[in-house]
């Protein structure tokens, strides 16, 4: 239920698979692998060349990493199950007695709490970036009376912590993934919608008793199947629309599980770190190049500034300045990395000009560089002054 958002570089597909989109960059690995053969093929130093790129290609083509942890009984293992990533994997559980703590050195840390933070919580995210680390506030629906105390609960998580902190009901959005509500499903809750006291989901135990009516075995059921908070939400979807369809409820209960938004900041985490990896791909290259020795009977060195100035390295180095965590917040109004048109590319060049005149650190320099010289070049093929 989850789409990915347009990149040019790897991103999470359904079920958490890698798959590319964009503008150019459907082509990047077509031309690394045409750079490796040509340079394969060539004289004196360029198959040592060759084999160096083609390593610093297959690290960049190796998927990002995400590691999902926390302390014991927060929820590690549902939340991965409602995340659905190939690339994700669980840890053994932090601050276990007479235990090391689990190596946290996956390119995106998710971090499950389930209630209040605790001082060993502190002590582990204290030696994680903010930038790669999301927390997750598992089991949300035991937080206040509404999802509103959640949300200001994970608010205040982030300010606390300096991470951004994304409330979570993982169980029902496990279910959501899952599951189907059935017909049986339905007439239970159309009944109870119509019939039932909303009192009577205060708790599970109010909820399943006997003096609520006859139907305790159907109440049972669907308290198994889709926990409270699941009933809950579905009476309240059904009291505001008596005539949800099965399908649309189930899509309401899957919002109301708030996976949607950690899947969505995932999305963008991992195409950051795909997106900052092609730069430190053309960076490798660009080192390579400088060190190919002239004169050899080769010619690495022409062959790699080839591609280098070529146009899908300048789309690598544009979409890799653009992930900068020191300038990103400049483009965040862009609705793609690609320009709609020439002109619309030109002025995106022509603010990053400005942004590289400005004071500013020498990363951060050379990134909003790399974006200026991308949009020129999107500019030359859109407008067809390059050819």
């Amino acid at each position: 239920m989850s789409t990915a958002t347009e990149s040019g570089g790897p991103t999470i597909g359904p079920g958490g698979t890698t798959s590319r989109a964009g503008t150019a960059p459907a082509r990047e690995l077509d031309q690394l692998d045409h750079l490796i053969t040509v340079l394969r093929s060539g004289g004196g130093d360029d198959p040592r060349v060759a084999s160096q790129v083609g390593a610093v290609a297959a690290q960049w083509r190796r998927p990002p990493r995400i590691q999902v942890t926390g302390r014991a009984h927060a929820g590690r293992s549902t939340v991965l199950h409602a995340l659905a990533l190939m690339s994700a994997v669980e840890t053994a559980p932090v601050d276990e007695p007479d235990v090391a703590d689990p190596v946290l050195d996956a390119d995106i840390v998710v971090y499950v709490l389930s209630g209040a933070l605790l001082p060993a919580d502190r002590r582990i995210l204290a030696t994680l970036p903010s930038e790669r680390t999301v927390v997750v506030l598992n089991k949300a629906d035991a937080i206040g009376s509404r999802w509103a105390d959640a949300v200001i609960a994970a608010e205040q998580y982030r300010a606390e912590l300096g991470i951004l902190t994304l409330p979570v009901v993982a169980s029902l959005a496990v279910r959501t993934r899952a599951g189907a509500i059935t017909d049986a499903d339905m007439a239970t809750l159309r009944r109870l919608a119509a019939t039932a006291d909303p009192a009577l989901t205060l708790s599970p135990e109010l909820f399943i008793s006997p003096s609520a009516g006859p139907d305790v075995t159907e109440r049972e059921q669907l308290l198994h199947r889709w926990d409270l908070y699941g009933v809950t939400s579905a009476l309240v979807a059904l009291r505001h629309d008596p005539e949800l369809l099965p399908h649309a409820l189930l899509q309401i209960l899957h919002a109301a599980s708030g996976i949607d938004a950690l899947h969505g900041l995932l999305h963008r985490r991992y195409e950051q770190v795909s997106s900052l990896r092609g730069g430190e791909l053309l960076d490798e290259l660009d080192r390579l190049a400088a060190r190919a020795l002239p004169g050899d009977g080769g010619n690495a060195r022409n062959v790699l500034e080839d591609y280098l100035f070529g146009d899908d390295a300048r789309w690598m180095g544009l979409r890799a300045g653009l992930a900068c965590p020191e300038v990103a917040h400049l483009a965040a109004g862009y609705p793609a990395p690609a320009p709609a048109d020439a002109d619309d590319a030109l002025a995106r060049a022509a603010r990053w000009r400005a942004v590289v005149s400005s004071d500013m650190p020498p990363a951060a320099r050379r990134a909003a560089l790399r974006v200026h010289n991308g949009y020129i070049r999107q500019w030359e093929r859109m407008s067809s002054a390059g050819l």
